[in-house]
């Protein structure tokens, strides 16, 4: 009955509610698509930091440097007590200080080379932002994977052949013939400069023995992996392992491996939130950054329905009056009052949710990889805003329930108003 009269209400005076409505559609639309356009970057970032150093985890450790000789035993343990859907695999990663790629007369310098085991890390480089060529088949004849712009400053395509140098000093051979299997889309700190090479290939060009690694990634293809997990999964790793304590900061074990005091190979467990902390002030900044301006946004919403529907309530006096004329309790008109906001504010959200989703396919539209420095967040150069029904919900949630506390107390003056001050009061 109260929400009959409610929508006949909101109906036959559509017009002043009109406003209520644009303010609630946009406040809560902009609100949801910047939350869902940072969590689209964020998570840009976060796989391209997963791919670049192995997954959701890394388990680092040694004697007295950050390298190990038993590294198919170790990923056995580890997968042994990991869940079922991790993959484990082990990794080689080092320096290219003293290497560079050349072609037909044109150099390229880079900063790292990545040893993977592409067959155990085939779901996670699936997630790769290929523009030629892909992973497959890495492991014939030498294949490499290139970021797009060496592969430019080269002029390769996928399936050409370059050629590594080793210069004086460098490790290895002085120089190899290599196959571009794949060219990546990626001018970001993780990728601009970092080689991938075939796990084994690259622990015969560097002259490691068999068995050589220095550090084991764990990877969670369903995304189940959280960071709170971490105290959860260090314990499954004590029981198979020698353990460091788990450190936030992943430099404090790098120090105790610098001073080698170790007796016995010791093992640190690194997040990627951990391998990722040089990026924290960023990640913090364009949090808080969009925080404030969800919560403006927020606080626009809630004080602009509120003073509004102060200001309609006031001209529907005389119609509190009749209600109260005719025998309804204070209560019963509060219920109708708020059901009319709360008619208002559902629809509003419903409508501002659909309304973020559309700016969220728009900004998806945009290439954006002209941007410096931008590329981290980008992926394959595009925004892709993540659409997270929950956290949506959660965010439509208090701006509802604020929004409605807000409107009680507008109306709380008026509601109070006997019916013969009701009805003698002029609009």
């Amino acid at each position: 009955m109260y929400y009959k009269i409610s929508i006949r209400s909101l109906l036959s005076k559509w017009k002043q509610y009109i406003s209520l409505f644009i303010v609630t559609i946009f406040g809560v639309g902009i609100s949801l698509f910047l939350l869902f356009a940072v969590k689209g970057m964020l998570s840009a970032m976060a796989t391209k930091a997963k791919i670049y150093y192995g997954g959701d985890l890394q388990i680092l450790g040694g004697t007295d440097s950050l390298e190990f000789f038993n590294a198919d035993e170790l990923r056995e343990k580890i997968e042994a007590v990991m869940p079922e859907n991790a993959v484990v695999s082990k990794r080689y990663t080092l320096r290219a200080n003293d290497v560079l790629l050349y072609n037909n007369g044109m150099e390229a310098r880079f900063r790292q080379m990545i040893g993977v085991d592409f067959n155990r890390e085939k779901e996670l480089f699936k997630r790769f932002n290929y523009v030629d060529g892909s992973a497959e088949n890495i492991t014939e004849k030498n294949g490499i994977l290139l970021s797009q712009p060496i592969a430019e400053l080269l002029g390769v395509h996928a399936g050409d052949e370059i050629d590594l140098h080793v210069l004086a000093n460098g490790p290895g051979k002085g120089a190899v013939k290599l196959i571009v299997k794949g060219i990546f889309h990626d001018s970001s700190v993780f990728g601009m400069y970092t080689i991938y090479f075939d796990f084994d290939f690259l622990i015969s060009l560097n002259n490691k023995p068999e068995g050589f690694a220095n550090r084991i990634g764990v990877y969670f293809p369903d995304g189940s992996f959280k960071e709170k997990k971490a105290k959860k999964y260090q314990k499954i790793l004590e029981s198979a392992i020698n353990m460091y304590p788990l450190v936030e900061d992943k430099d404090e074990f790098y120090d105790k491996i610098n001073e080698k005091i170790f007796e016995e190979p010791t093992f640190a467990l690194i997040t990627i939130d951990s391998s990722m902390e040089e990026l924290t002030v960023i990640i913090e900044a364009m949090n808080w950054v969009s925080m404030l301006i969800i919560l403006a946004l927020v606080v626009i919403i809630i004080v602009g329905v509120s003073s509004t529907y102060r200001v309609l309530i006031m001209k529907r006096i005389n119609e509190i009056g009749i209600f109260k004329a005719i025998g309804m309790s204070r209560f019963n008109i509060y219920r109708v009052l708020i059901s009319e906001t709360a008619c208002l504010m559902l629809a509003g959200c419903i409508i501002g949710f659909m309304l973020a989703v559309f700016f969220s396919w728009i900004l998806s539209l945009f290439n954006l990889s002209f941007i410096p420095a931008f590329d981290v967040f980008l992926s394959n150069g595009f925004i892709i805003p993540k659409i997270e029904v929950a956290n949506a919900l959660i965010m439509e949630a208090i701006i509802f329930v604020t929004t409605l506390a807000a409107v009680v107390l507008s109306i709380r003056k008026a509601v109070r108003i006997t019916p013969v001050q009701a009805l003698s009061t002029t609009e």
